[in-house]
């Protein structure tokens, strides 16, 4: 099983929020998750080896240092489609032939970038720990929302609620370098995934447009 679909997967998704609480042992992870032993087993060991988790002294944990690039990497949906357009002006203007396959090659190495220096902020790193704490521990929904809730949708909701949440980011709170660089990194998300429209969206924002609404 594949890690994208360990992170959509009910079970695998349950027993992840039921160690973002603590870690703990197989047997734990069994009776808190209500698996049978063997899928337990098969479970823990899929997500040890796709680095979801690790085991130390007998106990499973969420293995937050190789999770991050996977979180990254799935929660860039939008920005990755978007950034290829932040490129292609520039090609054009230089007369480049192939001008997509510069500027998505361009976009590609750009992603790569800020994917590594978001995964070495600590206080990014500090964010996305709580931020799957507080959905286990503190939400106030209903029982069967939580027992159907997927990590990959957790993942999926960060560049949706960015787009909520940046410009409330407090000034004063960016007085430290961490600070300062999130903040930089995630404003360039955020306007990338602001600016782009898919077809769909293009469409409904031309419809407003129309009717004199936008």
């Amino acid at each position: 099983m594949s890690v994208d679909a360990l992170l959509s997967n009910r079970n695998a998704s349950q027993i992840f929020l039921f160690l973002g609480r603590r870690r703990a042992r197989a047997d734990r992870v069994i009776k808190g998750c209500r698996l049978k032993p063997g899928d337990a087993a098969k479970l823990l060991d899929r997500m040890v080896r796709g680095g979801i988790l690790d085991q130390k002294k007998g106990t499973y944990g969420i293995d937050w240092e190789r999770f991050l690039p996977i979180f990254l990497r799935q929660a860039m949906n939008i920005y990755a489609v978007a950034m290829p357009w932040k490129f292609i002006p520039k090609y054009l203007e230089k007369g480049e032939e192939d001008f997509i396959d510069a500027a998505c090659a361009q976009a590609e190495r750009e992603l790569a970038r800020v994917k590594v220096k978001l995964a070495a902020n600590d206080l990014f790193f500090k964010v996305v720990q709580s931020y799957f704490a507080i959905l286990v521990t503190e939400m106030a929904g209903p029982q069967d929302y939580m027992e159907d809730l997927r990590v990959s949708d957790a993942i999926d909701e960060f560049e949706y609620a960015l787009l909520k949440i940046l410009p409330m980011m407090r000034r004063q709170k960016r007085d430290t370098k961490p600070a300062k660089e999130l903040f930089r990194l995630l404003s360039d998300w955020h306007r990338q995934v602001q600016g782009y429209d898919t077809p769909t969206g293009s469409a409904l924002r031309a419809a407003f447009t129309e009717h004199g609404l936008v």
